[in-house]
């Protein structure tokens, strides 16, 4: 059984290994679906940290590329998604990623 620690490791991604300098869109997807493909993520105790990321990618349209490739693929887990703790280097990133989590409306995909 895994220590306190070990699963507080296990649930905590530092993003800048899954995500790159690609546009915002993508890369947000990216992330979506590599902690999605993660099967040991806990996604109701998730902390991802964003703050060694390209801050020119950490735009509305990044956070809700991601929330929408939550929904594409794993719709139950959207109002998980929208609390995750996103570390970030300032306090005004923290409050705008607060807002677009909150504001996000999935669009559905035919």
């Amino acid at each position: 059984m895994a220590s306190m620690l070990e699963t507080s490791a296990m649930n905590r991604v530092n993003a800048k290994r899954l995500v790159g300098k690609g546009f915002p869109t993508d890369e947000g997807e990216e992330l979506a679906r590599a902690l999605l493909g993660k099967a040991d993520l806990d996604f109701y105790s998730l902390t991802v940290d964003l703050t060694h990321c390209d801050s020119a990618l950490l735009i509305s349209a990044f956070f809700n590329a991601f929330l929408q490739e939550i929904f594409n693929q794993r719709p139950d887990l959207l109002d998980v998604a929208r609390k995750i703790d996103w570390e970030l280097e300032f306090d005004f990133q923290r409050e705008n990623v607060g807002e677009w989590m909150h504001d996000f409306q999935p669009y559905l995909v035919h």
